[in-house]
């Protein structure tokens, strides 16, 4: 019998913000997996995995698909990642296939699904199938419309309660030490102020 899982929700600004989840606290289960959540893959290029085919979350569409076995082991993370499909695929057949992820029998102890900020409107028929939900943001990306769009679509979903909102982390990747770093945190500071349900950690 499957048991039912938590399933993540985390939005973030910046490919490389997979090597810092570890670092931030974010991954703390014993067997966790992250998931990947887009019409085609951005993390592929981050693990030179850009020409490889792969069906991703899709194939949990098949009734004998295991969850735990979708999965690739990248060199410089810990947690195994389930990549966008290539070639890409449809919103509905994404969103239908983690709609079993919660249930589906596995070994996986909690699922962290992974979706770029720019992203996050197209799969809001997704929002309800994620037990809580965070965004993680480098300061070395200016806050732009995208980052305004998807607040005002979590608070129209009802995602940002207090049982639900899991906070907005900041954090910078040494390899993007950009001398406006510290005015662009001051200015996504200002911009958070205006919306204090998210509160950052």
């Amino acid at each position: 019998m499957a048991l039912s899982r938590s399933v993540h929700c985390l939005f973030y600004s910046h490919v490389w913000s997979i090597y810092q989840l570890e670092a931030l606290g974010l991954i703390k289960a014993k067997n966790p997996l992250l998931v990947e959540l887009s019409t085609e893959s951005k993390f592929a290029a981050v693990f030179d995995r850009s020409e490889q085919r792969h069906k991703g979350l899709i194939e949990l569409l098949q009734p004998n698909a295991q969850l735990h076995k979708l999965a690739y082991r990248a060199k410089n993370i810990n947690t195994p990642i389930i990549l966008a499909p290539n070639p890409k695929a449809s919103v509905d057949a994404l969103v239908a296939a983690l709609s079993v992820v919660a249930t589906v029998d596995s070994p996986v102890d909690d699922v962290t699904v992974l979706i770029h900020i720019n992203d996050g409107a197209q799969f809001a028929d997704a929002y309800s199938l994620m037990s809580d939900f965070s965004i993680v943001w480098d300061v070395a990306d200016f806050p732009n419309a995208a980052l305004l769009a998807l607040t005002e679509s979590l608070v129209k979903d009802q995602c940002l309660s207090k049982d639900k909102w899991k906070g907005f982390h900041l954090f910078n990747h040494p390899n993007r030490q950009l001398p406006e770093n510290k005015v662009r945190e001051s200015i996504l500071r200002d911009l958070l102020n205006n919306f204090p349900v998210l509160s950052p950690v």
